[in-house]
């Protein structure tokens, strides 16, 4: 009953049973707590994150949430195209429908806008060119303002690791292959 959801509610539509939710749709995706052993491939999930890769297809798809006591039949999953795992605590796996759809439908959502941004120069990765030549200016400076070698190796290493698990976008490598071009330049006067 969200503010400005009435909509959605309008337009729900309610299935007597599962065989009719399975002929409305092309594709299907199961939730489930419960992820079995490799020997059960039946219940081999994807996790939300990686269900975007799932879902590269044509057609109406449709996600099935199970029963909040006892979850998805292994019928209901068997039918279904693709089953999805939320990791939760083990020891209490099971959230209820409500938390469960809101991460699905944040995962999924998630992955588009990130897909539209990407496209975005601005919020583009740098290549691998740009981080070369980052790499390079920012060396540069660093061999012109540390005497010792380790010094200059930890000080090097150190901005490797963090071009590593930082984002960079090809704007931001730009600028700062800019900036350390000055600071070598003004530096080597």
């Amino acid at each position: 009953m969200s503010m400005h959801a009435i909509d959605v509610l309008e337009n729900a539509r309610v299935f007597k049973n599962f065989k009719e939710v399975k002929n409305e749709f092309d594709f299907l995706v199961a939730t489930s707590a419960i992820s079995a052993t490799d020997k059960n491939s039946m219940r081999n999930p994807v996790t939300p994150e990686h269900l975007q890769e799932s879902l590269k297809t044509s057609g109406k798809i449709g996600l099935v949430f199970g029963r909040e006591d006892h979850g998805l039949n292994n019928y209901e999953i068997k039918s279904c195209d693709v089953l999805v795992c939320i990791p939760a605590n083990p020891s209490y796996p099971t959230l209820n429908i409500a938390q469960s759809a809101a991460i699905i439908l944040y995962e999924l959502k998630r992955s588009e806008f990130e897909k539209k941004l990407h496209k975005r120069k601005k919020f583009r990765r740098l290549n691998k060119v740009e981080k070369d030549v980052l790499i390079e200016k920012y060396d540069s400076v660093i061999d012109s303002v540390h005497v010792g070698d380790y010094e200059r190796g930890l000080a090097k290493k150190t901005f490797r690791s963090l071009l590593g698990r930082a984002f960079v976008s090809g704007r931001e490598a730009f600028t700062l292959i800019g900036v350390f071009r000055k600071i070598s330049e003004k530096i080597n006067r």
